[in-house]
């Protein structure tokens, strides 16, 4: 059953600040506080920082402006100066006093630069204004240096070259002059600038320091203040609270215990003492389970108390307690976890409520309905004890005690084939009470016999989660309403032909098997299906009265032969295991078997039985049958597609011969697909030349002289390649191709023959042997086929030899009377795969052959098999009786070879010797033989 949603118990947070709250608070006040301080560090250390650079950069101002100032006041002495020097050019002190003033010029320049430098480092002048004047001043700066070193070089006997220089000089002085006055000018107004946005800055790192005072104190101030105020009066209201619930808890007459989280008992009410007989001194400290002593009228006890404890989550059950005194008998205990507001579980609160008065109700109203005179039942699934009235043992007919009170023992009583049934309408009311419990089931009776009882009964009794206790319900006996529809049904599902089950109810029986395969892994079936050989023709011969007999004896052979261990477990309505399904098609349904090997063996038995002669109005028919097996090992999942592996496997052994039983395999399938694509390029083989003819030599033993070939056909698709005749050969027979490609191999080879003869002379292979199938042996035309063959080719009727299987040789009239034509004609015969037909040894001489090949698989085991080699020797001397020659097929090693001339057979045919090939394979192959023929 499903559980309830477990209940927590919790110490909430009543004030409803996501801010502070709980036992935490004080944590995120902390970490506030904490953060506004080092925010205000950081700013502070960051003022600091900006103020200490601001210092640097106006002292660096200062120094710069001053140094301009300085440059300013040398320019202008340096330019009196010169001026004083026109017209006393050879005044000693002037010149010295000029010179004097050009290098400290040159000298406050270099500082000036040295200023700018430093000033770059740490804020460098960036108004275009500033730096177009300090370009301007530093190129005449560097128009005046060369021309003061050509006046110190200068001498003062030089009157005339020294008054152009000195013009020169006052020009240019005048010049820098006006440069270093404007780069005075321009740089007082940068440095103003940059105070004016210093003095910005500072008042918006005031402003920002303010502001966020301001946001502290309303985002984090404040909410502490109020967040305290209300834990304060939340922590009073809780406290409130819980003095009314213990208030509630003690007056309650409901049982309340209160444990800490390893079930030891903290707190009890007054109606828990009373109920077990402790104290609460006695009861605190002691573990809960101990004190109610419960025994759980579940079968499982306290299981579910205990996992449900143990993964922290709370249950609700009804349990018998037992106290101090005696049994009070069933209460509902809820127990459910307390968790704290973090989740942490801290303990346990278990209520008890008394159920007993509602049970005792329970148990009169049941006495009550048990007066209706029906059969009343009513089954306690806590302690799984069934009970039922004094009607319920009349319609069952055990005496009073016979029975177990357990629903082991009334599930007993059920028919096994409706144990399933009564499961599942008893588990789709459990979880569901709108489904009632109601059906019919066959009881064993007192007597053996099987009673049908009809059912309806519910929950009588639910736990709080919803869990069925108790079901109760009426019984009534419908034996004699089952004999009538039973009757019925029986009408609707029997062929009335033979009394057997139609196709429905063996389709049903499928099905049921293959339900029941699914539950059971171990468990096997097999469906036989049959289809009788040549029915029709007694249909047609003899009438539809006489066959519509025939298969009545057919259905009463079918139900003698099939014992009891063969048969389906089946539901009771039909007491058979066979069904008609259609015209002369029945099919077994095997149950319960043991393996594949079972059904072959009820497979082979039905051929025996089902072979032997009918006598139907006087007239003795025989009819035999072939059968179809699909074992539970190869079954799709439905019943059709059982039916249709088991009718392609039938179809199957009728192409083996018939009379015979084929045993499903999944590649039929792709089988029966393929054959229908293999038939229809099958078809169009021939005349689209895919067909060709190969030869396999034959040679005497020993010597190895050519004796003759073997004419072979072979069939090479354009797209599936080579073809085995295996494949194509049994089709061409049942596709009715098989005529005209006969002819062709017979016609090929001839003319190949006569090729031979005019291309190697006496080389030539002195025979030409030709394989000749059932279905050509059935055909009128046959002997004139032959003759118009020979008549072509300009052969002798020696020359050719017509090998046939030995199972063809050995059957009806026709096939004799066709080989004696051949044979008189003088074609020679030789008997193909000897010793794997029906014919024997002791038959041998009433088969107009000439010739016989032993099959392959006995030389292949020659040295292997002391059986194979007796058989071999004994076949060869009753050849050499009969006069009849030998030979061996499948020769493939030297050993083979020796060891058959060494046992007196003649010729020997196989790999060792030469494998089948084309004509001019087979040419060369002569050709590279003859000069080995001369030497041996």
């Amino acid at each position: 059953m499903d559980q309830p949603p477990t209940k927590t118990l919790q110490l909430k947070d009543q004030f409803g600040s996501p801010w502070l709250g709980g036992r935490n608070s004080h944590v995120r006040v902390r970490v506030a506080m904490y953060g506004v301080l080092l925010l205000l560090l950081v700013l502070g250390s960051l003022r600091g920082i900006l103020a200490q650079h601001w210092q640097e950069t106006r002292q660096l101002d200062i120094e710069v402006m001053q140094s301009v100032a300085e440059q300013v006041t040398t320019t202008q002495r340096l330019g009196l100066l010169i001026e004083a020097l026109h017209g006393r050019l050879d005044a000693p002190a002037r010149r010295e006093a000029v010179g004097s003033a050009a290098l400290l010029l040159r000298k406050e320049a270099q500082s000036f630069d040295e200023l700018l430098n430093r000033q770059a480092a740490l804020e460098p002048m960036a108004s275009d204004a500033v730096l177009s004047a300090l370009a301007a001043w530093r190129a005449d700066r560097e128009v005046l240096w060369p021309l003061l070193e050509r006046w110190g070089a200068a001498s003062a006997d030089q009157s005339g070259a020294q008054g152009a220089l000195l013009v020169e000089m006052e020009r240019v002085v005048q010049r820098v002059s006006t440069s270093v006055y404007d780069l005075s000018r321009m740089v007082q107004q940068d440095v103003e600038q940059r105070s004016r946005r210093l003095i910005s800055t500072i008042w918006t790192i005031v402003g920002g320091i303010a502001a966020l005072g301001v946001l502290l104190a309303v985002g984090v101030v404040e909410p502490t203040a109020r967040g305290v105020r209300r834990q304060y009066e939340a922590m009073s209201s809780q406290a409130e609270r819980l003095k009314r619930l213990a208030m509630v808890a003690e007056l309650s007459s409901n049982a309340i215990a209160i444990t800490d989280s390893v079930h030891r008992v903290v707190w009890i009410n007054e109606a828990f003492s009373n109920l077990t007989g402790y104290s609460p001194d006695q009861s605190r400290g002691r573990r809960i389970g101990t004190l109610l002593k419960a025994r759980s009228a579940d079968p499982t006890h306290f299981t579910e108390f205990t996992e449900a404890l143990a993964q922290g989550r709370g249950i609700k059950r009804e349990v018998r307690v037992i106290t101090k005194s005696a049994e009070l008998g069933w209460v509902l205990v809820d127990m459910q976890p307390i968790r704290d507001e973090d989740g942490t579980m801290s303990g346990w609160v278990l209520v008890a409520t008394d159920l007993t008065a509602v049970r005792t109700q329970q148990e009169i109203l049941s006495l009550a309905v048990s007066g209706a005179g029906l059969g009343i039942w009513h089954w306690d699934l806590v302690d799984d004890s069934v009970g039922w009235n004094a009607r319920m043992q009349q319609i069952l007919g055990y005496p009073d005690g016979a029975l177990m009170p357990r629903s082991a023992t009334w599930l007993s009583l059920i028919h096994p084939d409706d144990v399933q049934a009564w499961k599942h309408s008893l588990r789709q009311h459990l979880r569901d009470e709108s489904n009632e419990h109601r059906l019919s089931v066959r009881l064993r009776h007192h007597s053996g016999r099987w009673v049908w009882v009809l059912f309806a009964g519910r929950a009588a009794d639910r736990s709080v989660q919803g869990r069925v206790l108790r079901l109760a319900g009426v019984a009534m006996d419908v034996n004699a309403q089952k004999a009538l529809e039973q009757q019925l049904r029986t009408a609707a599902r029997t062929d009335d032909l033979t009394a057997l089950p139609n196709r429905t109810v063996m389709v049903e029986l499928i099905r049921a098997a293959l339900a029941r395969r699914h539950l059971e892994p171990g468990y096997h079936f097999a469906v036989l299906f049959m289809d009788f050989d040549r029915f029709k023709q007694v249909n047609d011969t003899l009438g539809h009265t006489v066959g519509d007999a025939l298969l009545r004896q057919i259905a009463r052979r079918l139900e003698d032969s099939l014992r009891p261990g063969d048969s389906f477990a089946h539901s009771g309505d039909f007491d058979k295991v066979a069904a008609r399904i259609g015209g002369d098609e029945f099919v077994v349904l095997l149950d319960d078997i043991r393996g594949d090997l079972d059904a072959i063996h009820v497979a082979g038995r039905l051929l025996d039985v089902l072979a032997a002669p009918y006598v139907l109005d006087g007239h003795r028919v025989t009819s035999t049958v072939s059968i179809g097996i699909v074992t539970s090992t190869h079954t799709e999942d439905d019943a059709d597609s059982v039916l249709r592996d088991a009718d392609i496997a039938m179809y199957e052994a009728k192409r083996s011969g018939r009379a015979r039983y084929v045993v499903f395999d999944p590649l039929m399938r792709s089988q029966v697909s393929d054959s229908v694509s293999l038939e229809n390029d099958l078809r169009q083989a021939l005349d689209n030349r895919e067909m060709r003819v190969v030869y396999q030599p034959l040679v005497h033993l020993p010597g190895h002289q050519l004796a003759g070939v073997e004419a072979l056909v072979r069939w090479q698709h354009p797209v599936r390649g080579a073809v085995s005749p295996v494949d194509f050969i049994p089709l061409a027979e049942a596709c009715g191709v098989i005529a005209a490609l006969g002819k062709f191999v017979l016609e090929t080879a001839c003319q190949t023959f006569a090729q031979l003869q005019r291309d190697l002379g006496s080389a030539a292979p002195p025979s030409m042997s030709v394989n000749l199938s059932r279905a050509q042996l059935r055909e009128p035309g046959l002997v004139d086929m032959v003759r118009d063959a020979l008549r072509s080719a300009d052969m002798e009727p020696q020359q050719l030899v017509l090998e046939v299987t030995e199972s063809l040789a050995a059957q009806d009239a026709l096939v004799q009377t066709t080989l004696q034509e051949l044979r008189a004609m003088g074609v020679a015969l030789s008997l193909d795969d000897f010793g794997t037909g029906y014919s024997s040894l002791a038959c041998l001489h009433e088969l107009p052959v000439s010739s016989i090949k032993i099959d392959r698989s006995f030389v292949n085991l020659l040295d292997k098999s002391d059986y194979h080699r007796v058989l071999i020797e004994a076949t060869l001397r009753v050849a050499a009786t009969l006069k009849l020659g030998t030979v061996a097929e499948g020769i493939e090693t030297a050993e083979q070879a020796t060891e058959m001339a060494a046992m007196g057979c003649q010729k020997g045919q196989g790999y060792w010797f030469g494998r089948p090939m084309d004509v001019e394979a087979l040419v060369a192959w002569i050709q590279a033989r003859q000069p080995l023929e001369k030497i041996a």
